[in-house]
This record gives structure tokens, C-alpha cells and sequence, in this order.
């Protein structure tokens, strides 16, 4: 059975039955089947070996800052990154490269690049999770992302085989990254490099007080997993979700932000189904009532269809 044989065979020593709201910034969802989370590529590269052989249900975790899971079992495995966090720095003169794993903080690279008078990574202040899903969803705010950072991503393709990707070899626009096209294979982001110029620190200092003015307009305190829905084409989900009542709607103990209509809150005891069903509410409502069919951004694990 597949699942005897990865707990014999990788040396991250798998956990059954993991909880895995706890490992989510949104805190809903069941447990998983088989939790895996390496500390070392080559377990990455074996499970995904294993995976060519059995085609089990495969699912991958970054920081868990904007994921949802379903309730009860996630069958197969969840593979998290977060412990894959090495980080080699290289500056010289006005340039500087940064290569890190999947795992590694988001927040930490803007703090190092920041810290050493280099610009570039500013728009991630205040956006929590890790590179690997930061890369995979190209994150960013104010029309920058990590796409305008990268030189380079590796992956670990469906065979279990490692891959270099160049930047002129894959596409990033507006939270896409061109490397997620994988159906019906898989690949996990293990990662990256960037680059980064100097910059004076009065001119980062500058650029990071915009963005956390920006950051400062949305909700805080309750568990969140950021913006519900991605921006559709020269106009913002928040402020179609808004004219179309969706602020303040509730399903079980989800909730639609009052003050940001794009921010889908657990008020404490919400759960995957809540989650789901409000955003499914949401989505209906815009589209009935403008014709914009809203695409999540929020990722949906173990859901259903």
C-alpha cells in the first residue's frame, strides 16, 4: 500500500491523521490521511517517485496563508514545504541575488534585502506566508509581484525529477504564474532566485510606508486568508462584491468583512462547508447581478468538484 511504504521510505517520518486546521490562517478543515513535510529535497523527490507509480491524491502547503480545507478526511497526502527554509545571499555593488527554498518566510526577505540597502521586495511588506506559494500564486500589491523578482525557479516535476526553470522560460501576470499549468500532472515549487538593486534606505523607507499605508485599510485581528477572490480584468472584486451587498453576509461562522468586502473572515467556529458555501454565495450573487463570474484566489484543498 502506498501509504506503508512512503511512512518506511521517507525520513521525514509522516504523520496520519494530522489536524490541519491549525496549520491555516483561515483555521477550518479536517485532517489529512498522511501529512508530510520534509526537511530535505531528496524526500520531496522520492514522494513525488512514488506518486508517478500510485497517482494518490496529492496535495501542496505552503505557508497556509490562503488556503481553505475541506472537512473531515483529505485523502492521499499533503505535502507542506515550510521546513525547507535555506537561504543563500549573494550582493556585490548595486546587485544582489537571493536564493531560498520553498519554506522560507516571505517577511524574511523583506526584512534581509530591506536591511541591506537593496529595493525590489518592498510590495510583500505585510503579506504573510512563504516564497513557494508566494512564487506559485505570484503574490504582490500595487501592481508589483514576485514575477519581477525572479531569475530563477526550481521544481520537482510528476517524475520525480528536478528541474531549473529561466525566467524567459515561464510567464507571470496578475496572481498566475505559468508553472501551475500542470494538470493532470503535478509539480512542487522547492526554490528560487532573485534579484534584487540598491537602492538608498530613504528611498526604502519610502516605498515600504505605502504599503503599509495600503495594508493598514484592511481587516485585522480575525482569521482571514487575505482577498477571497481574485481582481477581474480593470476592476476590483472588492468593490463589486460591495455594490452588490455581499458585505456583512454570514453562513455559519464565516463572515464577509465589513469593512473590506473581498476579506471572508471564520468568526471562531466556521468551518471548510461555511467557507465554501459563502463564497459560492458571493460569487452567485455578483454574477447574477452584474455578469462577472468572480475566480478565487483563495486555494480550495480536499473540496469536491
Amino acid at each position: 500500500m502506498w501509504k506503508t511504504d512512503l511512512k518506511k521510505e521517507l525520513a521525514c517520518c509522516p504523520e496520519e491523521k494530522k489536524e490541519l486546521a491549525p496549520l491555516s490562517t483561515l483555521g477550518v478543515g479536517g485532517w489529512a490521511e498522511l501529512f508530510v513535510e520534509p526537511t530535505e529535497l531528496q524526500d520531496v523527490l522520492l514522494l513525488f517517485q512514488r506518486w508517478n507509480e500510485k497517482k494518490f491524491p496529492l496535495y501542496i502547503l505552503g505557508g497556509g496563508t490562503n488556503v481553505a480545507f475541506a472537512d473531515g478526511k483529505i485523502a492521499g497526502v499533503v505535502l507542506s514545504t515550510r521546513q525547507l527554509s535555506g537561504c543563500r545571499w549573494k550582493a556585490g555593488g548595486d546587485e544582489a541575488e537571493l536564493e531560498v527554498e520553498a519554506g522560507y518566510s516571505l517577511s524574511r526577505v523583506v526584512f534581509l534585502t530591506t536591511q541591506e540597502g537593496f529595493t525590489g521586495a518592498e510590495f510583500a511588506q505585510g503579506i504573510p506566508g512563504t516564497v513557494g506559494g508566494a512564487v506559485a500564486g505570484n503574490a504582490g500589491a500595487g501592481g508589483k509581484g514576485m514575477g519581477d523578482l525572479l531569475k530563477e525557479i526550481t521544481t520537482v516535476e510528476s517524475d520525480g525529477s528536478l528541474h531549473k526553470w529561466k525566467r524567459e522560460e515561464f510567464e507571470c501576470s496578475y496572481r498566475y504564474c505559468s508553472l501551475t499549468e500542470y494538470f493532470p500532472t503535478i509539480r512542487c515549487f522547492v526554490s528560487c532566485k532573485m534579484k534584487f538593486g540598491r537602492a538608498s534606505y530613504g528611498e526604502i523607507e519610502k516605498n515600504l510606508q505605502t504599503f503599509r499605508q495600503a495594508r493598514s485599510k484592511q481587516p485585522q485581528g480575525a482569521r482571514s486568508a487575505g482577498c477571497a477572490f481574485k481582481n477581474p480584468a480593470g476592476d476590483s472584486a472588492g468593490r463589486l462584491l460591495d455594490i452588490c451587498g455581499c458585505k456583512g453576509l454570514t453562513i455559519g461562522g464565516a463572515a464577509i468583512s465589513e469593512k473590506h468586502a473581498n476579506f471572508l473572515l471564520n468568526r471562531g467556529n466556521a468551518t471548510g462547508a461555511d467557507i465554501f458555501r459563502l463564497m459560492e454565495l458571493c460569487r452567485d450573487i455578483v454574477f447574477r447581478k452584474i455578469g462577472v463570474c468572480l475566480e478565487p484566489e483563495i486555494k480550495l484543498l480536499g473540496f469536491e468538484g
